[in-house]
């Protein structure tokens, strides 16, 4: 987004400079080549402020220099654990809790699958139907305009239409993998503070729970 966004700047100041375009015009292309600007800087500093938590969660303090991460979060599972197989496994972890905790362990339980399901359905939604309606979208576009068809200025926007629901699905992927976490944990007796929030897709990583 930062490299169309960059590109689309270069693009007005020109059409600026040979009379084409005013600077009122051009105002809103340095609006949006800014705004993408901070958002980059945002992204890298979560980024980074994450892998510094994640560190020291693991006890890796000192040892930053040879953590490393992998470039991508594991692929979505094609199917969500059965509501079957997970209730089997709620129920004996629950035969193992004295009766509060094995009523609290019921209830969060219950609220640990339905996050799990829904951020499984999300996930696979924004990196199937959508990502890849959205893929299609972009080639047509460039079809469009090297046919002359369409703008540089629509080419530029999808460009941009793309990557943003490139990054709606990476952070959908990354809810999934937060909530079949906190469902494992629940599912060992464990007790998440809260549960993942499914609705922040493309902003600022959610907070996991507390383990």
């Amino acid at each position: 987004m930062m490299e169309a966004a960059q590109a689309a700047l270069e693009l007005g100041q020109r059409m600026v400079t040979v009379g084409n375009w005013s600077k009122l015009q051009l105002s809103q292309v340095q609006l949006a080549a800014s705004t993408a600007r901070m958002n980059l800087r945002r992204a890298q500093q979560a980024a980074a402020q994450a892998q510094n938590k994640l560190v020291k969660t693991m006890g890796q303090t000192g040892l930053q220099d040879g953590f490393v991460l992998p470039d991508q979060l594991p692929a979505i599972p094609a199917q969500a654990m059965t509501e079957a197989d997970l209730q089997k496994r709620a129920d004996a972890i629950r035969n193992q809790l004295p009766g509060a905790e094995s009523l609290r362990n019921r209830a969060l339980a219950r609220g640990a699958m339905k996050v799990y399901w829904a951020a499984h359905a999300l996930a696979q939604d924004s990196q199937g139907d959508v990502l890849k309606t959205r893929e299609f979208i972009t080639e047509e576009t460039v079809l469009h305009y090297n046919g002359m068809l369409k703008s540089v200025w629509d080419l530029l926007d999808e460009v941009r239409n793309q990557s943003q629901a490139t990054v709606d699905a990476i952070g959908a992927q990354r809810d999934f993998w937060i909530a079949e976490t906190d469902l494992q944990w629940v599912l060992q007796g464990g007790e998440p503070d809260s549960f993942v929030s499914l609705g922040g897709a493309g902003g600022d990583a959610p907070t996991a729970a507390a383990h």
